[in-house]
């Protein structure tokens, strides 16, 4: 399980566990740094805090999967670019710079 399920990071994996090839790392998921060990060949910890896949583009960058989804985005902390306010559990967050 070496690199991260393109799923998991939209939050739109089917799989939990071992039940998918890939890798789910909630350590990793707010990480733009890619992690040498990984790029080496040499990370084999289940838990690392850095990227196990190449970063093509910030993910502030990319829009949101879920934000023109019938519920919208539901997350916090989501790094992905909003155009909209939205708000989460009576919360207003703004649109992403």
């Amino acid at each position: 399980l070496s690199v991260f399920s393109p799923h998991f990071l939209l939050n739109s994996c089917e799989f939990q566990g071992d039940s998918c090839s890939f890798r789910h790392c909630e350590a990793a998921l707010g990480s733009e740094t890619v992690c040498t060990l990984w790029q080496e060949g040499r990370c084999f910890r289940n838990v690392c805090r850095f990227r196990h896949m190449e970063i093509d583009k910030k993910r502030s960058e990319i829009a949101c999967y879920w934000e023109n989804q019938p519920g919208g985005c539901q997350k916090h902390n989501c790094a992905f670019h909003h155009t909209k306010g939205r708000y989460v559990d009576g919360l207003f967050l703004p649109p992403s710079k």
